[in-house]
């Protein structure tokens, strides 16, 4: 494949299934900076409590009602976590693929650097 081919995603030009998806409410706050706390604290948490709360509805209610219930709590988190993982796949691939509008100018860059350095050193003697 030819780079001029490759280009970032656009939202607007995705196929149905993926815009339905990104159409999911509440999943917003997932893609921020306290994704890792949500996903390695509260989301294992959340599943142990679930289970127990599957166990009670399987034992509670009557056979076609008791696999309803259990079922929709699993199915709404793995609808959030596919939104949130298309959320960051796109961020990805167009931080990666996308233009940038960083400089790549390396020279330059460690000019600034070793100016810093001495300015640095100045003022710490």
């Amino acid at each position: 494949m030819s780079e001029a081919k490759v280009k970032k995603i656009g939202r607007d030009k995705l196929p149905w299934f993926y815009r339905l998806i990104l159409k999911i409410p509440g999943a917003d706050f997932l893609v921020s900076s306290s994704s890792g706390v949500f996903w390695a604290i509260v989301v294992p948490v959340f599943l142990v409590l679930e289970f127990f709360l599957s166990i009670f509805l399987i034992l509670i209610f009557p056979f076609p009602v008791n696999v309803l219930l259990t079922a929709i709590i699993p199915i709404v988190v793995f609808m959030i976590f596919i939104k949130v993982s298309l959320e960051r796949f796109m961020n990805w691939w167009d931080s990666i693929v996308g233009e940038s509008s960083l400089e790549w100018d390396v020279e330059k860059r460690t000019r600034e650097y070793v100016a810093f350095l001495e300015k640095r050193k100045e003022k710490k003697a």
